[in-house]
């Protein structure tokens, strides 16, 4: 069997697997095949397929929820659930649409989805848990709303959205922020549909118990005051001075940790590490795929049923497909968006434009999966009461079924009208 063929399969049962063995962390197993396959079949070595390894999405994963479970820990993300809870005045089916709002605008002024999502996930999840709202809503909300914003020209997914399309002769600078609009309404109507689909206007009653999860009038203490500090400087840092998100969380952890504001030990104890070897793991396999010709595989079985007609909703589709478990900036844009100028003349028409803003939106709606980065933020930023492998396979589902979404959004936006 070819070794892009067999790798590609390797990832298709792993999809099935996780799919039905939901007590079975199949990042392992990604690893395992991965280096069975590289090692033993493409002719890697060992060192070779260890360098699929995403260190920076793992500590980015780490420092991130590591400074926030010490945040919650002294009890600043509930005071902010109170604040949050206030700013809705008493009317909590609003918070989602509050918090897409707020991650879109953050995401849009610089930092991009990524930032926005690390940032804000763990504050939002919090208050949804708090507030009795269903977290796989407050997650699809986050995450979309990161993405609506993250073709802003001056985000960082926009600057590279506007180099690639340089590349292929599209110089107008019109045109990129003709695309965010574009992008960001796409991406708004899937964040309409999850709300209410899944009943984000629908409040859960608490357990009638005595101690109200928010305390919605009581006053920050100075850890915690300092704690909101650090927040606001990292935000600050990461907007204004370019501060690497990574970076700016293992500092602020640390010197939270050293004055004994906040509990660095039992932070560390809670980081969701099944998560993060998930994700990790998953990307390890996809790293081969790109290594061995798999992903360029499906991307042509795919792209093979396409024409003048059904390019846009076919580009969206198969851009999602991949984006699931690769990275949506990193990976896909820069695979697709070059081969646009060639597909459109071997089709003999389309638009141009139009083919990025298919690629653009088909690559970012699959990131609600808790496999990619965004999801995968959101995920571990729940609190330990909550059910996470019940919500790992519906934001799964979700994520998978955006590829079709977003397929048929391009197909009627971009093919028909």
């Amino acid at each position: 069997m070819p070794i892009d063929i067999l790798a590609l399969t390797a990832l298709v049962i792993v999809i099935i697997i996780s799919a039905i063995r939901t007590d079975l962390n199949t990042g392992l197993l990604s690893v395992a095949l991965a280096y069975v396959i590289g090692v033993y079949f493409a002719g890697l070595t060992v060192s070779e397929v260890s360098t699929y390894l995403p260190e920076q999405l793992v500590l980015t994963l780490v420092g991130v929820t590591l400074l926030f479970e010490m945040a919650h820990e002294n009890g600043t993300l509930d005071k902010l659930a109170g604040l949050a809870m206030r700013s809705v005045h008493g009317h909590p089916t609003f918070l989602p649409i509050v918090f897409f709002l707020f991650t879109f605008l953050f995401s849009a002024i610089g930092p991009g989805n990524i930032a926005a999502v690390a940032l804000i996930a763990p504050i939002g999840m919090v208050v949804a848990i708090n507030s009795g709202i269903n977290p796989l809503v407050m997650a699809i909300m986050i995450c979309t709303g990161a993405n609506a914003g993250a073709f802003s020209p001056v985000a960082l997914t926009g600057i590279i959205n506007t180099g690639l399309m340089n590349e292929i002769g599209i110089t107008d600078t019109s045109i990129a922020l003709q695309i965010f609009f574009l992008v960001a309404g796409l991406q708004s109507i899937s964040a309409i549909l999850a709300y209410f689909f899944f009943g984000g206007y629908r409040i859960k009653k608490t357990n009638g118990t005595s101690q109200p999860l928010v305390q919605l009038n009581e006053k920050f203490n100075a850890q915690q005051i300092i704690t909101l500090i650090s927040i606001f400087v990292l935000v600050i840092g990461v907007i204004i001075f370019d501060i690497s998100v990574t970076v700016g969380t293992f500092v602020l952890a640390g010197l939270l940790g050293l004055f004994k504001i906040g509990d660095a030990e039992k932070g560390l104890q809670k980081l969701p590490w099944g998560i993060i070897s998930l994700v990790a793991g998953i990307s390890v396999l996809v790293g081969l795929l790109e290594t061995t010709g798999g992903l360029d595989l499906a991307t042509n079985i795919l792209a093979s049923y396409s024409s003048t007609n059904t390019i846009n909703g076919m580009l969206a589709f198969t851009a999602g497909l991949v984006s699931i478990y690769s990275s949506s900036s990193g990976v896909v844009m820069p695979t697709f968006i070059p081969l646009l100028p060639s597909l459109l003349e071997t089709l003999g028409g389309g638009d141009l434009m139009d083919m990025v803003v298919a690629v653009n939106v088909g690559s970012h709606l699959v990131d609600v999966s808790p496999l990619s980065t965004l999801g995968a933020l959101c995920l571990a930023a729940l609190p330990e009461t909550v059910n996470k492998s019940t919500i790992f396979r519906k934001l799964l589902l979700w994520g998978l079924s955006m590829s079709v979404l977003g397929g048929l959004l391009a197909f009627i936006f971009l093919d028909l009208l």
